[in-house]
């Protein structure tokens, strides 16, 4: 009994010295984001103003939340804003129809070489997420204008507020100007508006401690490698639902995804979908919600007349280089797009030739399965590609272990290469053996 209540003791005191300072950095950042957007949403409440007043507003209050949380690496933003608008301009005089392509490409093109030749290692990785919400926000913009969803080019104003906006403009999520504009003419006041920020700040500050400190210690280095890499993906994905939690506490704060009765509509992830997952292409979908959105809407859509196949790898192509020129998540999301693909393409052969509900999607409710969701064999099947789906999810999330310094410029060539030798290349091969047997089915 002395040496259980010993060994209690000191889980307590480890989870006491972790998860204190652990608690005060993450409120500390909740802080800053809090303020800022609570500032912006009163002035909008209580104070009428004309439209170029409220996008200036959000313009302003942006760039100080940016300039408090990075510096004067402001002026890699503000360089990407600038730019890219007095491109559409460019462009826009002379066609109206290829302004997507070649925003596209520039915005691409100019993180690449921020990346590797303009800006350090230590600044990147502080501006890194702050870009690429950028550059998804102007590729939006310059394809609706393709796409002739604006009455009529957006004043500075309006561009530079919905690109700098506080609610977004740190941790996301996405959202498109159409959206940003009408959540600036939303008012309301109610307890209700409190009650969604403090509950979604809970949850954020839960997994941050969850990530930090409890997944870590549950399970220790000495067991097998592939519980340890499911611990390590597990620490990883629980960073992800802090950051994704934080982003709603920051869209919330600013009125941001509230209707008029002070209802939040707004999703970043589900965890449950990821933790207990049907398929990857769930996890892919419910990851990042808005992002997956985003790369459906605005790539995918647009390489679809070139095939299926074609269009999956230049979304993940395109994620993959949003992301940074980083052989450690090109690998990681290109892979997801593939594996993604053959299950989908081999559980929709099996479904066919068992007649169960399998696919990786659910399927409605009048299917014409003849072994509804329901039945033992539905169940052990979809529950047999679950496990097969977690155990993806351990082999790709064990890149994301590394520590702060390795994560700045992302594992080599080698390093990325030798955590997946050392899982025996598990996932590929299933892949491999998955589309041989789709291809013979």
């Amino acid at each position: 009994m002395d040496e259980e209540d010993e060994y209690f003791e000191n889980t307590w005191t480890y989870i006491s010295l972790c998860g204190e300072p652990t608690l005060y950095d993450g409120l500390r950042f909740a802080k800053d984001l809090i303020l800022a957007n609570v500032c912006l949403r009163f002035i909008i409440q209580y104070i009428s103003m004309p439209h170029n007043v409220r996008h200036s507003l959000s313009l302003v209050f942006g760039s100080f939340l940016l300039y408090y949380n990075i510096g004067w690496a402001l002026i890699w933003i503000y360089g990407l804003t600038i730019g890219t608008y007095v491109l559409i301009i460019y462009l826009s005089i002379f066609t109206k129809k290829c302004r997507g392509f070649f925003v596209s490409f520039c915005v691409i093109l100019f993180l690449l070489l921020c990346e590797i030749y303009l800006i350090n290692p230590k600044t990147w990785q502080q501006i890194r997420g702050v870009q690429m919400i950028v550059a998804m926000k102007v590729i939006s913009v310059a394809i609706e204008l393709d796409r002739n969803l604006f009455k009529q080019m957006l004043n500075p104003l309006e561009f530079g507020g919905y690109i700098l906006c506080p609610a977004n403009c740190i941790l996301g999520p996405w959202i498109s100007f159409h959206t940003y504009d009408q959540y600036l003419h939303v008012k309301f006041l109610t307890k209700r508006w409190v009650q969604i920020i403090i509950f979604n700040l809970f949850i954020s500050m839960f997994c941050l401690v969850l990530s930090n400190c409890i997944v870590p210690w549950y399970i220790d280095d000495n067991v097998s490698k592939w519980l340890t890499a499911y611990r390590d993906a597990q620490a990883f994905r629980m960073s992800h639902y802090f950051v994704s939690s934080m982003s709603i506490v920051s869209m919330i704060s600013a009125g941001f995804g509230l209707t008029n009765d002070c209802h939040s509509d707004l999703q970043v992830t589900k965890p449950f979908f990821i933790e207990l997952p049907r398929s990857l292409v769930q996890v892919v979908i419910f990851w990042n919600i808005p992002m997956h959105q985003w790369l459906k809407n605005y790539v995918f859509k647009t390489c679809q007349p070139y095939g299926q196949f074609i269009s999956i790898l230049t979304t993940y192509a395109v994620s993959s280089l949003l992301h940074g020129f980083n052989f450690q998540f090109s690998a990681v999301l290109l892979s997801i797009g593939t594996f993604s693909y053959v299950e989908y393409n081999f559980r929709y052969k099996v479904a066919l030739a068992l007649e169960v509900c399998c696919l990786a999607n659910p399927c409605v409710k009048q299917c014409e399965h003849k072994y509804k969701k329901n039945s033992l064999l539905a169940v052990f099947v979809n529950t047999l590609f679950s496990v097969l789906t977690i155990i993806h999810l351990a082999y790709l999330g064990v890149m994301f272990e590394a520590s702060f310094s390795v994560q700045e410029s992302g594992y080599s060539f080698y390093n990325t290469i030798n955590k997946w030798e050392n899982l025996n290349y598990f996932s590929h091969g299933l892949a491999a053996f998955m589309y041989l047997i789709y291809l013979m089915m």
